[in-house]
C-alpha cells in the first residue's frame, strides 16, 4: 500500500514465488495517508482483512497536506463499491456528481482517458495492461531517466497526515493485521532533496517502536546509486523494482515467514 512508488516498486509475483504467500498491490499514484486508508478500508469491505500490511511511507512527502485525488478517472470503473463511494466522497465531495453525471467529470479528464475507456469498454488490453500484474504496474527498461535537479529543502511530518497514519496503525491492530512500514529506494537515498532525512526517519522509527512496529528504510539501498534503475528521481524501473522486490521478499520472508515472532 502506499503511492506510485509502491504502485511502481513491489512486485507480486516475485513476492509470493519467495514468501509462498499470496499478496496484492494497492498503491495508487499520489496516494496520502488518507487516501491509503481509504483504499485499505475498500479493500477490506471487498476481501476481508489481510494477515500483512505493508505500507511504502516516504518520509520526504509527509509534509504535504493535500487532499487531491491524482488520475482520479481511475476510481470511475469501481464507484459501485459503495465504500470506495463513501470514502471518497470524504475526501472530493465531487465523487457523488462524477458518479450520477458523467459529464461533470469530463472537463477535468486528459484526452488520455478517452484511448483507456475505449481499451476497455472494447476489452482490448493496451500497453499499460501488459505491465500490470495484481495492481503492481511499472515503467519499461528503455524509459529514459527523467532526472531533475533535487531543491534541497526540510521535511516534517504533517499534523494531519500523522493522525492518518495513526489511524492507519489503530485499523491495523483492531483488525489484527501486521503492519510493516517500509520506504523503497530514492535515486542517491533522497538526501540531496531533504536536508534533515535522518531527523525525519529518527520520527517514523519512533512513531514505529512506540506501536510497536517496524519501518524498514531501503532509501539509500545500493539500488538508489545506479540510474540506469530509475525513470525519475523517486521511481525505479522494470528492472530497479525487480531487484527490490527480491530483494524485500527475501528479508521479509526471513523475519515474519521462515521466523515470524
Amino acid at each position: 500500500m502506499g503511492s506510485s512508488r509502491a504502485e511502481m516498486h513491489f512486485h507480486p509475483g516475485i513476492f509470493d514465488s519467495i514468501t509462498k504467500l499470496n499478496s496484492y498491490n494497492i498503491g495508487i499514484s499520489g496516494a496520502s495517508p488518507k487516501i491509503s486508508l481509504a483504499i485499505l478500508k475498500t479493500f477490506c469491505s471487498q476481501h476481508g482483512t489481510p494477515k500483512f500490511l505493508i505500507y511504502n511511507l516516504d518520509y520526504f512527502a509527509l509534509k504535504y497536506d493535500s487532499n487531491r485525488l491524482y488520475s482520479f478517472p481511475r476510481y470511475f470503473p469501481y464507484l459501485s463499491n459503495t465504500v470506495l463511494q463513501k470514502e471518497l466522497n470524504n475526501i472530493d465531495p465531487r465523487f457523488t456528481s462524477f458518479y450520477y453525471n458523467p459529464i461533470h467529470s469530463l472537463p477535468y479528464s486528459q484526452i488520455d482517458y478517452l484511448s483507456v475507456s475505449l481499451h476497455g469498454w472494447f476489452n482490448v488490453p493496451g500497453k499499460y495492461d501488459t505491465l500490470c500484474y495484481k495492481g503492481y504496474q511499472t515503467a519499461e527498461i528503455n524509459t529514459p531517466l527523467k532526472r531533475k535537479i533535487p531543491q534541497p529543502g526540510y521535511s516534517y511530518i504533517h499534523l494531519k497526515n500523522r493522525q492518518y497514519l495513526d489511524s492507519i496503525i489503530q485499523f491495523s491492530k483492531t483488525n489484527h493485521i501486521q503492519l510493516l512500514l517500509v520506504c523503497s529506494p530514492i535515486i542517491d537515498g533522497g538526501t540531496k532533496e531533504v536536508i534533515n532525512k535522518q531527523q525525519v526517519i529518527n520520527q517514523i522509527q519512533n512513531i514505529a517502536y512506540l506501536n510497536k512496529i517496524e519501518y524498514w528504510d531501503y532509501s539509500n539501498n545500493n539500488i538508489s546509486k545506479n540510474h540506469r534503475l530509475f525513470v525519475d528521481n523517486k521511481h525505479m524501473n522494470r528492472n530497479g523494482a525487480s531487484l527490490f522486490s527480491t530483494l524485500f521478499s527475501k528479508d521479509f520472508h526471513n523475519k515474519y515467514v521462515k521466523t515470524p515472532f
